[in-house]
């Protein structure tokens, strides 16, 4: 029985191009490392566009973590959580390319397309109101029908369904003030959620924040070092030794510095166990008989969001997956939208969980979207 016990959760973007295999091999050489020091860690990742720290992502943190304490081998093991908020953007020449870094010595290349898209989020969320006063969609909530047709009847429907009083664009969804200061502001915002949690307070959480860093093909860490996190730092020190090799340069440097363009979009759990998003892409170029000349996960393949509750059908999406898919399916131009879950059962619920949100559902019916129903067994089982 292994000694210790880490559970680190990376809270990254649902950008194509945020994962390579070199993250994925950083990744499982550490854990190996890990092993051999008699330390057990478990990796989560949750994808939200922007890496916005939103309740519903609070929620997942706590579902994650509870989840963890459920499933522990060993009750009176030590256990340590870290949550890792990764942003990215294209850093200018001149910034620092040290790995811990200050934010007065990074800038942001503007208009640069390798930049996060949520620095727009306000201007996609006006195009999402304008959607819904065009369509004058009617829906049915708590068993009464309302149609919208004006500001006020959409300020109805985020109270009504989405537990939000005040206005979509801008309120509700709000851009990326400022990227170099975006991961640091929602380590705050989880900090403070933290801290009024009467059950996440009780334990040891650190919480680390980044910038990951197109131009490099690396992170910055922007929050001084502190805390120190020794299994992220090794991570973050392989990826940053292997990128220069031949392999990987062919493989990120000409993928993961391209203008996002990814070949689906994919809703999955944000617990890897559970839906793979290597697996799905395998899938999909299968599926569309597309060949790749590498074995490995090519990056700016997946459009990819998870949560923990996406399969609860009676509960909504939160404001950054609904701006996320509406952007990846009006601008990414992703009407193939992978739908995973672990099993067949799971995968349904998830499907539900679309057609019984207002929103996605009016995307989906809008645009033309297809929804591929998949899962984690039959995928892997093929």
């Amino acid at each position: 029985m292994l000694r210790e016990h880490e559970v680190h959760i990376l809270l990254g973007c649902a950008d194509a191009r945020d994962l390579s295999q070199l993250h994925i091999d950083a990744i499982n050489t550490v854990i190996a490392r890990f092993h051999s020091r008699q330390i057990d860690v478990d990796f989560h990742v949750i994808r939200a566009a922007g890496s916005f720290v939103t309740p519903d992502v609070v929620m997942d943190i706590k579902r994650t973590i509870e989840q963890e304490l459920r499933h522990s081998k060993n009750a009176s093991r030590p256990v340590r959580f870290y949550v890792h908020i990764q942003s990215h953007g294209h850093l200018t020449e001149d910034s620092s390319k040290d790995y811990i870094s200050h934010v007065h010595h990074l800038h942001i290349e503007d208009g640069s397309p390798l930049n996060c898209g949520m620095l727009g989020a306000s201007a996609v969320a006006i195009e999402i109101e304008q959607l819904l006063l065009e369509e004058k969609p009617e829906f049915t909530v708590k068993g009464k029908s309302f149609k919208v047709n004006t500001y006020e009847d959409i300020r109805t429907l985020l109270r009504t369904v989405y537990n939000h009083d005040g206005y979509l664009a801008g309120d509700w969804i709000k851009s990326i003030d400022l990227l170099r200061t975006h991961p640091r502001n929602q380590r705050t915002i989880l900090e403070r959620a933290i801290k009024h949690d009467p059950d996440l307070k009780t334990l040891d959480i650190a919480i680390t924040a980044g910038i990951q860093d197109y131009a490099i093909h690396s992170l910055i860490r922007v929050d001084g070092g502190d805390p120190a996190v020794p299994f992220w730092d090794e991570v973050q020190e392989f990826i940053r030794k292997h990128a220069g090799s031949e392999r990987m340069s062919k493989e990120i440097l000409l993928h993961q510095a391209e203008k996002q363009k990814p070949l689906a979009g994919l809703l999955c759990m944000s617990d890897p166990r559970m839906s793979s998003r290597t697996a799905a892409a395998r899938f999909y170029l299968g599926m569309k008989g597309i060949e790749l000349y590498t074995s490995g996960y090519m990056p700016n393949m997946m459009f990819n969001m998870t949560g923990s509750n996406f399969d609860l059908p009676l509960t909504p999406f939160g404001p950054y997956v609904i701006c996320g898919f509406f952007y990846a399916v009006k601008h990414l131009h992703l009407t193939d939208q992978m739908v995973m879950g672990y099993d067949e059962i799971q995968t349904e619920r998830i499907v539900k969980k679309i057609e019984n949100d207002p929103l996605m559902n009016m995307i989906v019916k809008h645009f033309g979207v297809n929804l591929i129903s998949i899962n984690q067994v039959d995928v892997l089982a093929q």
